[in-house]
């Protein structure tokens, strides 16, 4: 349930009235709720296209990321439902030209540097910044979901889920980077639906779902490595967790070292066995990257993903997120999926 439900929190969309409050994964239903997508110009002086990742059989709603706005079908835009997108007629504020993805070096908003372009700048909108460019789209499809079904852990993870039977307190430890601090997530970005990170989310929704009490104590830093997290364990065993969510890759692909990552995980995880032999762990595999950042080489995350894959066992579950990112971007672009 655990490893299963991280990566549900991740994609799941917020109910307006309550952030907090997810609806179903995109692989439990064939109504699809605020799936994000950005609305970009794919040729030069061509129509805005929103995408999605299955081919729609009806399109419910579609409304800005930050709940400014709501677009209406026939009026300003077009269902290309076979093509699994969206036309739009006219410009739209959250609209993006080809242009604007690769603006110049050291100009507002950009990030060096292209793959294969080493002289190109990307686009970079940190806070607020995508969250302002991005749409929701809600659909019925009658095409099965692309990719895996993630498999529950509670053969993995026994002593957690007997704690959640049983109502039983539970106590969670994060060890991360950026992406586990919530960073970008729209709540720390003060934008609408104001829905915080994956971590206060994984906890608020055991909490509310098995009615026992989830205390959260986040140990993640912006830019760490999984390095970083292997040195800052003592002060995580200080809090005495009941699970440990092991969350690096990101900061580490760049490296191309997939060895020496499961050899840092592996002492991590080694650490955590040896000094509270009753804690279990959920390791997360890294969300891809943008394919044309330097920094974030494609071909690196399912090598990264695998040797976690190796970690696990007895006490120690994988949430492969790089799964489902894969499964969006089947369809999807890049820029889709940022932003929370």
């Amino acid at each position: 349930m655990l490893a299963q439900l991280i990566i549900t929190l991740l994609f799941a969309p917020a109910y307006a009235e309550n952030p907090l409050v997810l609806g179903p994964a995109p692989w439990q239903s064939q109504k699809v709720e605020g799936e994000s997508s950005a609305l970009l110009e794919e040729v030069e002086g061509g129509a805005l296209i929103a995408r999605m990742s299955r081919k729609a059989k009806e399109v419910l709603e579609v409304r800005s990321a930050n709940r400014d706005r709501v677009y209406l079908a026939g009026t300003d835009f077009t269902v290309d439902a076979e093509g699994g997108k969206l036309v739009f007629k006219g410009d739209a504020k959250e609209g993006l030209k080809l242009s604007q993805l690769y603006p110049a070096k050291g100009s507002p908003s950009s990030y060096p540097s292209r793959v294969g372009h080493p002289e190109q700048a990307m686009l970079y909108g940190p806070g607020r910044w995508f969250h302002d460019h991005q749409l929701e789209i809600t659909y019925t499809t009658d095409e099965a979901w692309p990719g895996t079904t993630p498999p529950a852990a509670t053969d993995k993870l026994p002593k957690t889920t007997a704690l959640l039977a049983g109502k039983k307190f539970l106590k969670i430890a994060i060890s991360g980077d950026s992406i586990s601090t919530g960073l970008d997530a729209s709540a720390l970005a003060m934008a609408n639906p104001k829905q915080p990170g994956y971590p206060d989310l994984v906890a608020a929704n055991l909490q509310r779902l098995t009615g026992s009490e989830v205390r959260l104590v986040n140990f993640a830093i912006s830019g760490t490595s999984i390095s970083f997290g292997v040195s800052d364990w003592p002060r995580l065993a200080a809090c005495k967790p009941d699970l440990v969510i092991i969350a690096y890759g990101m900061n580490d692909v760049g490296r191309k070292d997939p060895k020496w990552y499961r050899e840092r995980t592996a002492e991590l995880v080694g650490k955590i066995g040896a000094d509270l032999p009753e804690a279990e762990m959920i390791l997360v595999s890294p969300m891809l990257g943008n394919k044309e950042w330097i920094h974030t080489p494609r071909e690196m995350f399912n090598l990264y993903r695998n040797e976690l894959k190796g970690l696990t066992g007895p006490g120690v579950a994988l949430a492969d997120v790089t799964a489902v990112w894969e499964a969006h971007l089947g369809k999807q672009r890049d820029l889709d999926l940022t932003g929370n």
